[in-house]
């Protein structure tokens, strides 16, 4: 199976129940397996019953291995020197994972007739991959959620929320003791220096406006209260923190977002987060800026290929 094992096993096209393998398959993919260590960083364990078969044992230990690297990716995705506005991003990223994992599992539940009856290999197998996604998403509120956007939710309340079971049994979790985690000795968190430029990597400056002036003639890109000459500054200065004139957008905002995304090879920090910490941006309706209107999903913006002919254009 392709892909994250949380969605790949509740495809409707390619899931567990298109898995005609035999039990000798299984014996055997089972001889080659190696489990990693557990995540270091992990607060939860689910004591769940026992695989009494291979299939069952293989999937298990599959399910296990990938919320393990899950868990102990976390690290990764929130950095010791990460700013709040880039945690706060990283967190809805990830909660936005766990609850496609979870919704999707809802559904492969109640269009495969899936039920609590763990003698059968598939009600087995997705019940511990529903059981392990809600480890996850509770893994992620306990280490994280100081930076969640959203309402925080008891694991019997997850269960309920994603699988309607008001009967949930939440004791299979067991919340490790503090002195019973392996915590890896970090040293001490340095505060990092504020970014104060977009890192502007190429040479030749002037081929920076003359992107920006052909965005402005083609699709609109700044109000007629911000010159090209000043997003221009803007974007080339060593050090914004100064930096008074205000830039505002008359283009949809997921047209800029797109503008963004061209941008981003030819700078070394133009990210969403940093563009927020300016303060300096103001959309079309002439409201701030915020990080979050430039992650959210959104449709490719109608005038797509008009920017991106422009790129091509002006090399």
């Amino acid at each position: 199976m392709k892909g994250s094992v949380f969605s790949s096993l509740v495809s409707i096209t390619n899931g567990l129940h298109r898995d005609n393998r035999q039990k000798k398959d299984f014996k055997y993919l089972l001889s080659d397996f190696k489990l990693n260590p557990k995540a270091n960083n992990a607060v939860f364990k689910v004591n769940f019953k026992k695989p009494l078969n291979a299939k069952k044992e293989y999937y298990q230990k599959l399910i296990f291995i990938e919320t393990e690297n899950t868990v102990a990716s976390f690290s990764k995705e929130f950095p010791v020197n990460a700013t709040t506005p880039e945690n706060k991003y990283s967190y809805t990223i990830l909660l936005n994972k766990f609850d496609k994992y979870l919704n999707d599992i809802s559904t492969y539940i109640n269009k495969r007739g899936i039920t609590a009856d763990l003698n059968n290999d598939d009600n087995y197998i997705i019940n511990y991959l529903k059981v392990s996604v809600i480890r996850l998403y509770a893994e992620l509120q306990e280490q994280y959620g100081q930076f969640s956007n959203t309402t925080l939710f008891s694991i019997q309340e997850i269960a309920e929320k994603y699988f309607n079971e008001t009967n949930f049994d939440a004791s299979i979790y067991v919340k490790l003791e503090a002195d019973k985690i392996e915590v890896v000795k970090k040293p001490p968190k340095l505060k990092s220096k504020p970014k104060t430029s977009f890192g502007y990597l190429k040479e030749d400056s002037d081929w920076l406006y003359r992107i920006l002036n052909k965005l402005q003639l083609s699709i609109d890109l700044l109000d007629n209260k911000t010159e090209v000459k000043d997003f221009q500054s803007l974007l080339l200065a060593k050090d914004f923190k100064g930096f008074q004139k205000k830039i505002y957008l008359d283009c949809k905002t997921t047209e800029f977002k797109y503008v963004v995304k061209r941008l981003q090879p030819y700078f070394k920090n133009l990210s969403p987060a940093l563009i927020e910490s300016t303060g300096l941006f103001y959309t079309k309706l002439g409201k701030p800026l915020t990080a979050q209107n430039l992650y959210s999903k959104s449709k490719s913006p109608l005038k797509k290929e008009t920017i991106d002919n422009i790129f091509k254009q002006i090399q």
